[in-house]
């Protein structure tokens, strides 16, 4: 990964908390505003923005970025069913014109850089693939959206909103006592969803 010389740890963990913040809680309070919520099953759902290819590259991406473990992942939990729901009814025509076409762009690019779609690589040359573009998301951090940033964001996003999310992977409490501000993390094990 190549960073510019003369940009500090403190300078680039700034930036990239300002950029994905601010496009995380732009898409949240989006989310929220007009009720999009992750499906809990993929029976009866119909493709409303992607293709079908794309809609299984998505799947396949946010599966790993954030793959099954001792819990479910983002597409066990179908959270490429959210970011085809965002596409059709929360991005504008002409952000979901980019996005559909960006994402085309971008499984054209792996099939010609890797011989292979993303679905039949490896988990390994997957791995690779997604940290090539997060080098590239990071070096060419001019204010243009870059695909993968806006896949990664809207997977964090579906994914710990989801009940899977919430519940099991981060800790969840419905009514929460007392607030205790500073408490080791072996304490509690989990990051707090609420």
């Amino acid at each position: 990964m190549d960073i510019k010389p003369g940009l500090s740890r403190r300078e680039i963990l700034e930036r990239m908390a300002m950029v994905t913040g601010g496009a995380v809680s732009l898409t949240i309070l989006s989310a929220c505003d007009n009720g999009v919520s992750v499906p809990k099953s993929s029976e009866d759902l119909a493709l409303k923005a992607l293709s079908e290819a794309n809609f299984n590259l998505v799947g396949d991406i946010v599966g790993t970025i954030i793959p099954d473990t001792d819990t479910l992942g983002a597409k066990s939990v179908n959270v490429h069913y959210l970011i085809d729901e965002l596409a059709a009814n929360w991005m504008s025509g002409d952000e979901r014109m980019a996005f559909v076409k960006d994402l085309t762009v971008l499984d054209e690019r792996i099939k010609r850089e890797r011989g292979a779609s993303f679905s039949e690589l490896n988990l390994a040359d997957r791995g690779a693939v997604l940290d090539q573009l997060g080098a590239e998301m990071l070096a060419n951090d001019n204010g243009v959206k870059h695909i993968y940033r806006e896949l990664r964001e809207l997977t964090i996003f579906g994914y710990y909103t989801s009940e899977v999310g919430a519940s099991e992977e981060l800790a969840y409490d419905p009514i929460p006592g007392e607030f205790r501000g500073c408490i080791p993390f072996s304490d509690v094990g989990k990051t707090w969803s609420i």
